[in-house]
């Protein structure tokens, strides 16, 4: 048995209130090939937990890939997952970056791409700094420059270059360039976006994702810019069915190509952190292998 979910995630968020309580609806397999067909949303994983995943989840093809030193390039585009949609994430030094001293290096990454590549320099690089990058890398200035060169060296290639923000995006609009082929977030499950006893509140986490849609659409020039979630998880298993389940609808509806799931033992609920270990439960793999399947 398979999620009847295509119709229900195509209808837009304020009528879809009535399902959140209750759940999806249970259909045979035959209502998901009769169901509208949305826009091809891939799901994925990070790098360390992206085999088990795809062994569970078939269809969830995409990854992400970091590369956290500063100038740590590999020599070609990582090829040791044949077949996934790889989320590249690189930090050029920008002062190199911008001379020009590393196009050799990232046009031999760029030009050995297949299909579906994707690249991002320096994730997270916005207001508050999570991630503590140096001062000169962490400014708009610097965020934008590195933005742009990045986005001309990915021209005329397989490789599509975007940005990677992390909290509200309205607070990132000055480091966020105008034209590239993507925007992306972290986001995951936090205190914010839930009710007073704990649970998920939909219409925050919607509430969330259309504010950050309104800065992407100014940013970026386009009504529909295309989008990606490119980490998330709630270090609640309890949470994840509706979590995921909510994304892939918002996604599906706004032109969201891809939802990058993060698993992370060390980062887990009994650390304070915000994802946690793979597997979660068999109902939340379950979920996503239909949603996965569905889209």
């Amino acid at each position: 048995m398979f999620l009847d979910i295509a119709t229900d995630l195509l209808t837009p968020p304020s009528r879809r209130q009535a399902f959140a309580a209750g759940g999806l609806a249970i259909a045979g397999a035959a209502g998901l090939t009769s169901a509208p067909t949305p826009p091809r949303l891939m799901f994925g994983a990070n790098r360390s937990a992206f085999p088990s995943f795809n062994t569970a989840i078939p269809r969830g093809v995409a990854v992400r890939v970091y590369y956290d030193a500063k100038n740590q390039f590999p020599a070609g585009w990582p090829n040791r997952l044949p077949g996934a949609w790889m989320t590249l994430s690189l930090r050029p030094n920008p002062g190199d970056l911008l001379a020009g001293k590393l196009d050799s290096q990232l046009k031999a990454i760029i030009d050995s791409a297949p299909a579906h590549s994707e690249l991002t320099f320096w994730h997270e690089n916005t207001t508050g700094n999570p991630l503590g990058y140096p001062s000169y890398v962490n400014n708009p200035r610097a965020a934008l420059l590195m933005q742009h060169y990045g986005q001309s060296l990915c021209s005329g290639t397989k490789v599509r270059f975007g940005v990677i923000t992390c909290g509200p995006v309205g607070q990132q609009a000055g480091w966020i360039a105008p034209g590239l082929d993507w925007y992306g977030d972290d986001l995951y499950d936090f205190p914010r976006l839930r009710n007073p006893d704990g649970t998920l509140n939909q219409a925050k986490i919607y509430a969330r994702l259309d504010a950050n849609l309104q800065t992407w659409r100014k940013r970026s020039g386009q009504h529909r810019p295309s989008l990606r979630i490119c980490e998330t998880n709630s270090p609640h298993d309890s949470h994840r069915k509706n979590w995921f389940t909510w994304l892939a609808q918002w996604m599906a509806a706004h032109n969201g190509r891809r939802i990058l799931t993060y698993w992370n033992p060390d980062r887990g609920l009994a650390n304070n952190g915000l994802s946690g270990p793979w597997p979660p439960t068999q109902n939340v793999v379950d979920r996503l292998h239909q949603l996965s399947q569905t889209y």
